[in-house]
């Protein structure tokens, strides 16, 4: 099985790695961990470059929650629009399932609802997608 996890260090995606093992087939399954920079037409070329290394972090602390021996690449893409890049990725390389957290890293945004970006690609992937909320901690 091909599976592409959207990684952006979310809590949410986090969880998604966790579960990650119960969608695996065989040896032939193949991971591919995910980050999109968002581009914007105003940016400059050094915060583009923060950004890229912001997202080089991420994706080693992915790989880092993954089992050592595990068979994953980290793919670091550009793009203007996070969803379209996720939703070209796992057309190019015939995704088997997408998975990414419900919602993302920004903390100004209502915590139950479902993310633009997580909205759009579940509507438009041509793959499976598991979308995953990490449960709050119940006292």
């Amino acid at each position: 099985m091909l599976i592409v996890v959207a990684y952006d260090g979310s809590e949410d995606v986090k969880e998604g790695l966790r579960q990650l093992p119960k969608f695996l087939e065989g040896k032939d399954d193949k991971v591919y961990l995910l980050y999109v920079v968002a581009k914007r037409e105003d940016m400059e070329k050094e915060e583009v470059s923060i950004l890229k290394e912001k997202g080089k972090k991420l994706l080693e602390e992915g790989k880092s929650l993954l089992p050592q021996d595990f068979p994953s690449e980290a793919i670091l893409l550009e793009d203007y629009s996070v969803a379209e890049a996720i939703l070209n990725y796992v057309h190019k390389v015939s995704a088997d399932l997408l998975i990414m957290g419900a919602r993302g890293t920004r903390p100004d945004v209502i915590r139950y609802t479902l993310g633009s970006t997580a909205s759009k690609v579940s509507a438009f992937a041509p793959c499976s997608v598991y979308i995953v909320r990490k449960r709050p901690k119940t006292e």
